[in-house]
């Protein structure tokens, strides 16, 4: 176990949230046999999965879930028990019913043991469900207390992946995402999650309606950190999210000074270069820190230089 958990927080401090996320099932699989594994989150009002890693399975497993979601007992007793581990044998009757019949059984998932746990983020949610076939009986008491052990490790590793790779700028700046009429999110390709928390901030289950409706009449929309795009497709439409750079949220006068003091200059030294007073500096730099989001000089130039890269 010290061994696992080791190696756990050493990855996410080296790999992306999605690489994390499959390095650490593959693992996992040789503690805990199983056949398959989901690995996401989502909002739990509405049961909707807007980020997903797939082992070994059809990404298809979690999209085709929602014909049952708002029908099936055991996701019911999980989100009542977050934190908890649960097995499809924990809901009675579970075996007879639609959901299982005709959603999990198609997937080959005749056993499941998950986990919901809530995050810092109100009504996100994240998920680690493991499914196996062809077992001689349903997942142990000893595995089910493992998981229960291990799920808050594996949160608090997928925070820090996230927030490492964005203080690194190694967050793609890219992503795409499939999105109902309303804008609630269904499916998506890339980092679209945490490019829409920079924009939106935490807990945003799908677009905002005023977004939703500028995308529908004039195609794009342009926000403080983020492009967006849409396109129909069928019912839904696909969305394509970019990141503003940085520096282009700022006014002329504002990227001026961000680039001369993150260069390394002193507010006064900057305001001699600009012919302007200390104070005035003192106040755009102000401004600049809450529209980049930083909070001290090092930050800064770590902005700026990625920004002239």
């Amino acid at each position: 176990m010290a061994d696992f958990l080791l190696e756990l927080y050493h990855d996410a401090a080296e790999y992306s949230p999605s690489e994390l996320r499959i390095r650490v099932l593959r693992r996992l699989q040789d503690i805990v046999p199983f056949d398959f594994a989901v690995w996401g989150g989502g909002q739990a009002e509405g049961r909707l999965v807007n980020d997903l890693s797939v082992l070994d399975q059809s990404h298809a497993i979690l999209g085709e879930w929602e014909a049952v979601a708002h029908q099936d007992g055991f996701c019911d007793l999980t989100l009542e028990k977050l934190g908890t581990t649960a097995r499809f044998d924990d809901v009675p009757g579970y075996r007879e019913s639609l959901a299982y019949n005709e959603h999990w059984r198609r997937f080959d998932a005749s056993h499941m043991m998950a986990t919901i746990v809530a995050e810092r983020s109100d009504g996100y949610v994240s998920f680690v469900g493991l499914c196996a076939d062809d077992r001689p009986r349903a997942f142990s008491d000893a595995e089910r207390g493992l998981k229960q052990v291990l799920m808050p490790h594996f949160s608090q590793a997928l925070r820090i992946s996230r927030d490492l790779g964005q203080a690194r700028g190694d967050l793609p700046c890219e992503a795409m995402g499939l999105v109902d009429p309303d804008g609630a999110v269904i499916s998506v390709e890339g980092p679209f999650v945490e490019l829409a928390m920079q924009e939106w901030g935490p807990g945003s289950g799908g677009l905002p309606a005023d977004v939703v409706q500028a995308l529908h009449r004039e195609g794009r929309w342009g926000g403080v950190a983020l492009q967006a795009k849409m396109v129909p497709f069928g019912r839904n439409y696909f969305v394509h999210l970019v990141a503003t750079p940085a520096l282009e949220r700022l006014s002329p006068r504002e990227r001026e000074v961000a680039r001369l003091f993150g260069s390394g200059l002193t507010h006064k030294a900057v305001a001699r270069r600009l012919g302007s007073s200390p104070s005035t500096v003192r106040n755009q730099l102000a401004r600049v820190y809450e529209k980049l989001g930083v909070s001290n000089k090092t930050e800064l130039a770590a902005l700026v230089g990625r920004d002239n890269r």
